[in-house]
C-alpha cells in the first residue's frame, strides 16, 4: 500500500504523463515464445459508491452479472471484504454472498478476493468456506489480504501491527485445517485444544490466491506455490511484468511448476463500440469510485491532500485507467489492453464492471463483453 500511496504522491512534483498503449496487431493471445497463452476470464465485484441507489438494487444487480458471468464462459466471480465504510459496504461478509451464489450458478468458481485473514480465525475461516464449497459442489477459491483498514481492525485490534507476518503464518494453518488435519489452538485460560474442522469440504485441496503489490508478495506467493490477485494502481504493465517474472522465477526455485500459478489481475471494464458514449457514461461514476477507493487508503496511512491535490490524483488516475489500465471502448482497443497483460504473464483477468455506471449502460455493454470473452475462447480453441 505505501508504493501506491507513493506513486500519488509523486505526481505532485512532476507533470502528469500517461503513457499510451502499444499496438497490436494479433487478435490471438500469446506468451513470449510465440505459443496460445491459456487466458481465462473473472468478474470481480468491488463497489456501487451510488447513495441514491439502495443496496437492494445493489445485490439485485450483482446477481445480473453473476448470472451473466455463469453463462458466458467465465472462469470465477470474486467477492471482496469490506468493513465499516461506504465504499464496498455490501461485501461485508464474502461467504455469505458466495453462499447466496452457489445454488444459482452452474459453473463459475466462487472466489474471495479476499478474505482479510487477520481479522478472522483460521477455523472461522474454513467453518465457513467449507459450508459454500458443500452448497456449491466444490467451486470454492480462497484469497487472502493482511486487511489495512485501521477502523476494521475493531475486530481484531491485536492483530493490526503484525498483520503482514500473521497473515503468511495463518494460511499455511488454513490450509491444514481444509485438508482436515487437526491444529492446536488456545481456548479460556490459555488451555490448548485439538481442532478439526467440519463439516467437511468437498475440495480436498484448497486453491489460495495471495492479494500482493509489492515484488516482496509476488515472491513469497512464488515461493508458497499460491495464486496472486493484483492491480495495476501502483504500475505500468511492464513493472507489472517484471513482478510476475519474479513470481514465476520464486515457484521454479521451490520446486513448483513455474507456469502453473494464476496471476489474476483486476481491470476495469466497459465494452462498447462508441468511445464517445463509453467516456460520456463512465467519466462521472469512474472517478467519483477513484476518489472513494483511494483516498481512505491514503488517510489510513496518515496522508491528507486538499481539494486540488484530490482533482489532480482524480484526473490521472481516470486517464491513466482508460488508456493503458482498463478495458475500455470498441473491441479491438480492449483486445489490445488484453494482449498486453497477457504478454506481461497474466493469465486470469478479472473484470470489474459495477463501480457506478448506470446499470443500463452496463447491461448494454455485456453483449460485447461476452464476444470479447468469446473471441480469446475461441481463438484458444482453434489454436489448439
Amino acid at each position: 500500500m505505501s508504493t501506491v500511496n507513493q506513486r500519488l504522491t509523486d505526481l505532485f512534483s512532476k507533470n502528469i504523463v500517461v503513457e499510451p498503449s502499444r499496438s497490436s496487431t494479433s487478435m490471438l493471445s500469446q506468451d513470449a515464445g510465440g505459443g496460445l497463452t491459456n487466458v481465462t476470464f473473472s468478474c470481480i465485484f468491488f463497489s456501487d459508491v451510488r447513495k441514491a441507489i439502495s443496496n437492494r438494487s445493489k445485490y439485485a444487480f450483482v446477481r445480473e452479472l453473476v448470472e451473466f458471468a455463469d453463462h458466458a464462459g467465465f472462469e470465477a466471480v470474486c467477492f471482496p471484504e469490506r468493513h465499516f465504510h461506504e465504499f464496498g459496504a455490501i461485501y461485508a461478509n464474502n461467504s455469505v454472498v458466495a453462499a447466496y451464489f452457489a445454488p444459482l450458478t452452474n459453473h463459475v468458481r466462487l472466489r474471495a478476493a479476499a478474505v482479510s485473514v487477520t481479522l478472522h480465525h483460521p477455523a472461522e475461516i474454513v467453518e465457513n468456506w467449507a459450508m459454500v464449497d458443500i452448497l456449491s459442489n466444490g467451486r470454492v477459491d480462497l484469497g487472502f489480504g493482511s486487511g489495512w483498514n485501521k477502523p476494521d481492525f475493531v475486530l481484531s485490534p491485536e492483530t493490526y501491527e503484525n498483520r503482514f507476518k500473521l497473515r503468511d503464518q495463518r494460511i499455511p494453518i488454513i490450509q491444514k485445517l481444509w485438508r482436515g488435519e487437526t491444529v492446536d489452538f488456545p481456548g479460556p485460560g490459555g488451555e490448548m485444544f485439538p481442532i478439526s474442522v467440519y463439516p467437511r469440504p468437498i475440495q480436498p485441496e484448497l486453491n489460495v490466491w495471495y492479494s500482493t503489490f509489492s515484488e516482496q508478495g509476488f515472491e513469497r506467493a512464488g515461493s508458497m506455490g499460491y495464486n496472486i490477485f493484483t492491480m495495476l494502481l501502483p504500475d505500468n504493465v511492464n513493472a507489472l511484468a517484471k513482478k510476475i517474472s519474479r513470481y514465476r522465477q520464486a515457484r521454479a526455485a521451490a520446486g513448483f511448476d513455474p507456469e502453473t500459478g494464476i496471476v489474476s489481475l483486476l481491470m476495469h471494464t466497459f465494452v462498447h463500440p462508441d468511445m464517445d458514449w463509453v467516456q460520456h457514461v463512465v467519466s462521472g461514476p469512474f472517478k467519483e469510485y477513484i476518489a472513494s477507493s483511494v483516498l481512505p487508503q491514503m488517510k489510513a496511512v496518515g496522508k491528507h491532500f486538499n481539494d486540488s491535490e484530490v482533482d489532480r490524483i482524480v484526473d490521472y488516475s481516470y486517464a491513466r485507467y482508460l488508456q493503458t489500465g482498463g478495458i475500455f471502448g470498441p473491441l479491438t482497443d480492449c483486445q489490445r489492453q488484453i494482449d498486453q497483460v497477457i504478454a506481461a504473464g497474466v493469465n486470469d483477468i478479472a473484470l470489474l464492471q459495477d463501480f457506478g455506471v448506470e446499470y443500463s449502460a452496463v447491461q448494454q455493454s455485456l453483449e460485447y463483453v461476452g464476444e470479447l470473452v468469446n473471441r480469446n475462447r475461441e481463438s484458444r480453441h482453434l489454436a489448439g
